[in-house]
């Protein structure tokens, strides 16, 4: 832990004890204690060979998955232990962009990297960060459970820009565009919506959670465990930049669009709607909950199949 000290943070209002000075942190605690924990595998979350690959960004995108994690709760974030398994022949100056990363976007959202450890290794680099954040009240935080059927359902921001920047840093290109190069940039240097996911539990929000995973994946996790459905309005998803009408798939199957999506009362829906106008960030309905079981997609007058629904590990 030592090569990563000079990157911790100054200790922070409630911690008392940073490492590698002792051999664990020690913080005073929060009402309410949220902690979530992330990795991300070379090759099956990166790769070092894509065109205009970057430590630095690396490390703000290691980061920003975790921080989606406490948005989806409606928390703040607090503290971060980060741990990394990396090759000796990684280059010093790699490992220092990594770490300067990782530094930049814990300061971006107010949290204080208080350790971690430094591992070598013979296989591909792992990266993993633990952060713990806090909520006010244990009954103002979002959750998946407690949708209720004529609920609406809402996404913030754009959705399929991350899906269409992965799929091009695959093929090898070089962005060669503005919206391509948004695309990229929503998939390796994602933004945690930390900020919305607090205005959605200040205006009443209590149903809701991230769309990493994709955005069907989700809706079925407020659904599934009530017994109840939902149907999902094509034309209404918020498309990003660049994407046409028939690329709406990529809004909807795929994963990587570290969006927050809620369900509430219409009129519930319409404050946050309003909350989230006030930080300049779109909150659109794109369906409803109903009672019949099964996730369906309407297009016009048309109901359409999605073979894929959103990303799970080992499939």
């Amino acid at each position: 832990m030592r090569s990563i000290s000079r990157y911790l943070d100054a200790p922070s209002s409630g911690l008392l004890v940073a490492a590698p000075q002792d051999d664990a942190a020690v913080w005073r605690g929060d009402p309410i204690v949220v902690a979530t924990t992330d990795t991300m595998v070379e090759e099956i979350d990166f790769r070092v060979e894509w065109p205009g690959f970057d430590f630095r960004t690396l490390g703000r995108r290691l980061m920003a998955i975790n921080l989606s994690d406490l948005a989806a709760m409606g928390a703040q974030p607090r503290h971060a232990l980060v741990s990394l398994s990396l090759r000796g022949t990684l280059p010093a100056v790699d490992v220092t962009r990594l770490y300067r990363g990782i530094a930049e976007q814990a300061h971006r959202y107010g949290c204080t990297v208080v350790g971690g450890d430094l591992s070598g290794t013979l296989g591909p680099l792992t990266l993993t960060a633990t952060l713990v954040g806090r909520l006010g009240s244990a009954r103002a935080m979002l959750r998946r459970v407690g949708a209720r059927p004529g609920w609406v359902i809402a996404v913030t921001g754009r959705l399929g820009a991350a899906t269409a920047g992965l799929r091009l840093l695959e093929s090898g290109a070089r962005p060669a565009s503005r919206e391509e190069r948004a695309w990229v940039s929503a998939q390796l240097d994602p933004t945690p919506r930390i900020a919305a996911g607090r205005a959605l539990v200040d205006s009443g929000i209590r149903v809701g959670g991230d769309i990493s995973d994709g955005l069907s994946r989700e809706v079925e996790r407020f659904v599934e465990n009530a017994g109840l459905g939902a149907t999902i309005d094509v034309q209404r998803l918020p498309l990003a930049s660049g994407l046409h009408k028939k690329q709406w798939p990529l809004a909807v199957t795929d994963s990587e669009d570290f969006e927050l999506i809620c369900a509430a009362p219409r009129a519930r829906m319409r404050i946050a709607q309003r909350a989230l106008a006030r930080i300049n960030l779109p909150l659109t309905v794109v369906g409803e909950i109903d009672r019949r079981s099964g996730i369906r997609y309407r297009n016009g007058t048309r109901l359409e199949r999605v073979k894929t629904a959103g990303y799970e590990h080992f499939r």
